[in-house]
């Protein structure tokens, strides 16, 4: 018959597997923060983007850049350009879909979108229409960024899971045999 330690194990799994859920979590939204490259607007920034894909441009509405605090509601006037290192100008649209973030003081969402067929630096221009110098805001290029998320969305609910069913097969498993040894032991 197992002893009673054993409950104390289940236990211990599952918050083990709770912890690495959480950590796991949080490791990688803060590397996928990393990977949005901010851009102080209006301004210009170099982009050097390592992969072909689509690109999305995302408004924080607050963030936090060398320092410095900004928010803004809204980017109303604002035109962003992208340019190739050849000068091309590359197609900025809309995004395919709405996407938002909100984390470690940083609160996005999703307002452009463009195209590039080859990794390599690419120019981001963005500026009023009116020319005007203000709000400043931050403006963040990124490509992968939602789909990053949601897998790792889907990695801390698999940790979670598997922790929770092996600290319930454990504790099930030890009840069984415990009253299995102690009805053997009655008789």
């Amino acid at each position: 018959m197992p002893s009673r330690g054993w409950y104390v194990v289940s236990v211990m799994v599952l918050v083990a597997a709770i912890a690495g859920a959480i950590w796991l979590t949080m490791a990688r939204v803060g590397d996928m923060g990393v990977a949005l490259v901010q851009v102080v607007v209006p301004g210009s920034a170099t982009l050097d983007l390592k992969q072909p894909g689509t690109y999305t441009v995302y408004h924080e509405r607050t963030s936090t850049v060398e320092g410095r605090v900004y928010t803004s509601p809204s980017i109303s006037g604002l035109r962003v350009s992208v340019r190739a290192a050849d000068g091309r100008e590359i197609a900025v649209k809309r995004p395919g879909g709405t996407s938002n973030y909100d984390f470690n003081g940083r609160s996005g969402i999703s307002v452009l979108a463009f195209d590039i067929a080859a990794p390599g630096t690419y120019r981001f221009d963005a500026a009023y229409d009116d020319g005007r110098q203000g709000p400043q805001t931050v403006l963040a290029v990124g490509t992968g960024f939602v789909g990053g998320l949601l897998v790792t969305i889907a990695l801390a609910l698999g940790v979670c899971f598997a922790g929770i069913a092996a600290a319930l097969a454990i504790f099930l498993v030890v009840l069984l045999k415990r009253r299995r040894g102690l009805s053997m032991a009655m008789r």
